[in-house]
């Protein structure tokens, strides 16, 4: 082997060891949140020393800045509500298959750790709810769907419920998407 091919493909490897220290970084923290993340969890996990990680990241802070992804594209403006429970749902659950950051829960954890809570939860309901018209009349539906969604993304993120399966996965999408889309429904009427 040529010496070249060595140093690529040691520089292959070694980029896949950092994406798989990332993965397992972004997945942790989007779980449990900054606090209760430790490098040698995210080691353990990634099956590399901490040394590494921190070769990798340099500190716990910036592992968190490298890990944390851009939010998955928002649904399209014009996206029609009729539909948009099931849709809501199939997205997260694709999330949770491809081990991707579920906004869902990075949202809660921010929001505990803010210095600043109003303006957190300000935000929070401009990013997240803010295709749907809030005045005094429908903020409660539209908190009971952030519930459903906050609900749901724990349950099959951090305690790795309704996973069993692509039947068992079309079911949780018809079913749990009917009641997000009963909110929905509620929020818009």
């Amino acid at each position: 082997m040529s010496g070249s091919s060595c140093g690529e493909d040691r520089e292959a490897r070694g980029r896949q060891t950092r994406e798989e220290v990332l993965q397992v970084a972004r997945r942790l923290f989007g779980e449990r949140g900054y606090a209760a993340v430790t490098i040698r969890e995210v080691a353990a996990q990634a099956g590399v020393s901490p040394a590494m990680v921190m070769k990798i990241a340099g500190s716990k802070e910036q592992l968190h800045a490298l890990a944390t992804p851009a939010e998955p594209s928002p649904l399209l403006p014009d996206t029609p509500i009729e539909g948009m429970g099931e849709l809501l749902v199939r997205r997260m659950l694709t999330r949770r298959d491809k081990d991707a950051a579920e906004p869902w829960l990075r949202a809660m954890y921010l929001l505990q750790d803010a210095p600043d809570r109003a303006a957190a939860l300000a935000d929070f309901r401009e990013r997240f709810l803010g295709r749907f018209p809030l005045d005094e009349h429908n903020v409660r539906h539209a908190e009971q769907l952030a519930c459903l969604m906050i609900g749901l993304a724990a349950g099959v993120r951090t305690f790795r419920l309704l996973d069993r399966g692509p039947e068992e996965e079309e079911a949780v999408v018809r079913e749990y998407g009917a009641l997000v889309q009963t909110v929905l429904s509620r929020l818009v009427g």
